[in-house]
């Protein structure tokens, strides 16, 4: 009997031991959790957005993680708005893991229903971590600041390169559309009959002031022809137009492309077409043109307008372009 008892007990106690023990790690498991969850410190900073096409928004940003830990991140959302829109959206992410005191550049292609070539729409955006962390992906003022000030040297407009592309024109006079499928402005094909340029431009007005861009505005490329010493110049021009957001309707009208200065969330890039042989105006309406030469050109914007209650202008020497046959 006092055997039994002490087999008994001894069980007893050998089990007591283990469960606490099993308490004891759960208990170490979940504060280690806690712990890391607790460590994540993932900053998320210089987030740009741009809007690449219709539904369709490029976001970039620079992520910093100062902790030991390597964060992954499953989930990116995005929100947009502007006066009359609202839109948001969701992706799951693979490969998006960040080392313990690494920096990355990433950048995310996302789809938001409603999002147009043409118009200004506020952004937010933000990471969810594999341990359920949320990090919003902030935007620098400092950098938009420091590149205002930069451009007061050259004018209040600054370019988006890898973005500069063109579309075929499509329909007959005074309506014609822009095709859905966009080229790189880099390489023109001239087989193609009438064609319009793409260019997003930001205003980064120190002064936070509102641009406004006349129909004079152009888009002109110049190409040398023949052979030297008899060097002649030739020219082509696209004169700017609007667009409408839904149908890709380039209209006979105009009315002055705005640019809405930097605030307090951020800078507004903002997509502006050139498509007209002559300025658009009240007598004169939209005249398709095509590339008519062939070879490697410089391209200039020649922007005029206003600033705010002043008169504006611009000229923006910013790309080479290669038209063939």
């Amino acid at each position: 009997m006092v055997l039994i008892v002490w087999v008994l007990a001894s069980s007893y106690f050998i089990w007591t031991l283990s469960e606490n023990t099993r308490y004891n790690d759960a208990i170490r498991e979940k504060n280690q959790l806690e712990s890391n969850v607790l460590s994540e410190n993932v900053q998320v900073t210089n987030t740009t957005y741009v809007v690449t096409g219709n539904d369709r928004v490029q976001i970039s940003t620079a992520i910093t993680n100062p902790s030991s830990l390597s964060v992954q991140f499953t989930t990116l959302w995005v929100y947009a708005s502007n006066a009359t829109y609202t839109g948001y959206n969701f992706t799951q992410l693979s490969n998006a893991t960040i080392k313990g005191g690494e920096y990355k550049s990433l950048s995310f292609n996302m789809t938001v229903g409603g999002l147009r070539l043409t118009g200004a729409y506020s952004f937010a955006s933000w990471l969810i971590t594999g341990r359920g962390n949320v990090v919003p992906l902030q935007k620098s003022t400092s950098s938009n600041i420091v590149t205002a000030q930069t451009t007061q040297g050259i004018g209040a407009l600054m370019m988006d390169f890898p973005n500069f592309t063109y579309y075929n024109l499509t329909g007959t006079g005074p309506y014609y559309i822009y095709d859905n499928a966009s080229a790189s402005g880099y390489w023109v094909n001239s087989a193609q009959k009438n064609i319009a340029f793409r260019v997003i431009l930001t205003n980064l007005d120190s002064k936070s002031r509102t641009i406004s861009l006349s129909s004079s505005s152009v888009f002109f490329s110049i190409f040398p022809y023949g052979k030297n010493p008899a060097q002649t110049v030739m020219c082509s021009f696209w004169y700017i137009v609007n667009v409408n957001e839904t149908s890709r309707l380039i209209s006979p009208n105009y009315a002055p492309v705005v640019l809405p200065p930097p605030d307090a969330t951020g800078v507004y890039p903002t997509s502006v077409f050139f498509a007209s042989n002559y300025p658009v105006t009240s007598s004169q309406g939209l005249t398709p043109w095509p590339a008519q030469f062939l070879g490697t050109c410089p391209v200039n914007l020649a922007l005029v307008g206003t600033i705010g209650p002043d008169l504006f202008g611009q000229n923006i020497p910013f790309v080479s372009i290669e038209v063939v046959s």
